[in-house]
């Protein structure tokens, strides 16, 4: 199994299609981590 660390800041618009990108990929066993520094969008 592989984590993968999403830094996220200010990055609404952009954090759905990492998201998809990354549940399209072959390889399944996995777990994503998503770490908001304190944003200002939502």
């Amino acid at each position: 199994m592989i984590s993968i660390i999403i830094p996220m800041y200010n990055s609404e618009k952009y954090i759905e299609k990492c998201i998809e990108s990354i549940l399209n990929n072959l390889y399944k066993n996995f777990e994503i981590i998503v770490v908001d520094d304190g944003s200002t969008d939502d």
